[in-house]
């Protein structure tokens, strides 16, 4: 079958809603490529932090439709229990005071910063728990964390969130509810996340007789379709979240479209659209970067993150910036898609994220396929990284590509995050490391983070075989307080 053949027999006209994001504020400065990430700043948040808005009523509501169930076109084999383990550490600092360190062995001299302790009212630190993937489904009511305050402990009950985006959560720690003020030099926040994590297969035939919806998507698919931070907006030097200028990027999909002569994106079924955009990134970035921030010391604080717009002009950057790029490509034509974020355990457990170690964060991205008129949902994962490692060049539409849908390694990576940045008001330092916090009366002007990955395998219950995390009374979870 011949590249045109295949994009006609998957084109199926349909009429649907279509949806602009990263629109530039064109008055607006537009954020460029720091070298330095300047701190998110948001609104400042009240005492107690904002939850999200809930959206007005319909005057008319729409008959409710059941959930959709999960389709037959991504299926996951070769089961793997995993526990992944996260520890951020938080120091204050003084950047304008230094301490000179001689190492007694070379006699090499360094000026490290002083840490200074500061003070605060209120403090409550975030980190996102995410729903199922096309290749992990959590064990919630296993997971823990502990906030601690100068080596303290300080809260091991955390709230959760509800209502972001993609159906995450974020566990929210809490220090000083009773507003007394405290003084503190670091934060650590520990985190044990169990899941069961997975192989997967796709069913491309299948998947290409798939239309578009006629009616709304599902609504876990609607809300990732808002702009989000590091793909339709940045931050800018002044640490204001503002829009990214998209006009670049509408310029280089409308021309993809129109090599593959596609006059209307939704002509052509999404898991095909899907796969022909995918192959227009393929062939046009060239990853040449871990993408990575590292401390003095050697430990991660955080993920180095570009424009899409300047990785499409540059043709370079990281796999995170191409994960990125992927995402803004194919949310610009109206396809729900996340970027999803792991730790990759690699061929043994145990491992601590060292940058000289087989294991590291990858980031890939899902996009929905939504059957409406079985009501169906799978959410497809592409990984863009391992598609360019495998060849600089595309290969056929009309060939199956291994890590489009079909994955074997997916069951030793543990997806942890749908976002960079939490998606609410909260800060953070340098570059984003997935974490964020609440501080009354103002947070810190200046500190150091410091971000670890470790993950082994779950150990059994007292002998007990592995819960099955997708039974209803496994995934359950207690209600929240406050949210």
């Amino acid at each position: 079958m011949n590249r045109a053949t295949w994009l006609s027999r998957a084109g199926v006209i349909a009429m649907v809603a279509g949806v602009a994001f990263g629109a530039a504020a064109q008055d607006a400065p537009q954020p460029g490529r720091p070298t330095k990430q300047a701190p998110v700043r948001k609104p400042p948040p009240a005492t107690t932090p904002a939850g999200p808005a809930t959206p007005a009523e319909p005057e008319q509501a729409a008959p409710k439709r059941e959930e959709p169930e999960v389709g037959p076109y991504v299926t996951q084999t070769m089961p793997r229990d995993l526990m992944l383990r996260v520890h951020v550490r938080v120091n204050s600092d003084a950047p304008n005071e230094k301490i000179t360190y001689r190492d007694p062995f070379t006699g090499e001299t360094v000026n490290m910063p002083v840490i200074r302790p500061f003070e605060f009212q209120t403090l409550a630190m975030v980190f996102p728990l995410i729903p199922s993937t096309a290749s992990s489904d959590p064990y919630p009511k296993d997971f823990k964390g502990q906030l601690r305050l100068n080596d303290l402990p300080a809260d091991e009950s955390p709230q959760f969130m509800t209502g972001y985006p993609g159906g995450i959560r974020l566990a929210r720690f809490d220090a000083n509810e009773k507003a007394q003020a405290t003084t503190c030099r670091q934060v650590e926040l520990t985190l044990e996340i169990p899941m069961r994590c997975y192989r997967t297969a796709y069913d491309e035939a299948g998947a290409l007789l798939v239309r578009w919806p006629e009616g709304p998507w599902p609504k876990e698919a609607a809300s990732v379709q808002s702009p989000q931070l590091y793909i339709e907006t940045g931050v800018d030097a002044t640490g204001t979240v503002r829009p990214y200028d998209d006009a670049v990027l509408k310029t280089a999909v409308a021309r993809w479209l129109a090599e593959e002569k596609i006059s209307d994106p939704r002509g052509v079924n999404p898991a095909a659209l899907a796969k022909m955009l995918t192959g227009k990134v393929w062939g046009a970035f060239q990853p040449d970067r871990e993408g990575m921030s590292f401390k003095r010391t050697g430990e991660l604080s955080g993920v180095m993150l570009q424009p899409p717009a300047y990785s499409l002009e540059s043709g370079r950057g990281s796999t995170h910036d191409m994960a990125v790029l992927l995402a803004a490509v194919l949310r610009s034509v109206g396809l729900p898609t996340r970027v999803v974020v792991g730790y990759d355990v690699g061929p043994g457990d145990e491992k601590y994220m060292k940058r000289n170690k087989a294991n590291e964060l990858r980031s890939w991205v899902e996009f929905c396929l939504y059957n409406e008129d079985k009501n169906t949902i799978n959410w497809v994962p592409i990984d863009i990284a391992r598609l360019r490692a495998s060849s600089s060049r595309p290969m056929p539409l009309t060939r199956l590509w291994k890590h489009f849908g079909t994955s074997d390694e997916l069951n030793s990576v543990t997806p942890f995050a749908f976002h960079f940045h939490p998606p609410t008001d909260v800060v953070s330092y340098g570059w984003p490391g997935f974490w964020g916090w609440f501080v009354t009366p103002k947070p810190p002007e200046n500190a150091e983070q410091a971000i670890r990955f470790t993950a082994m395998v779950m150990p059994s219950r007292g002998g007990q075989p592995p819960r099955d995390p997708k039974k209803k009374d496994e995934t359950t979870i207690a209600p929240t307080r406050g949210y």
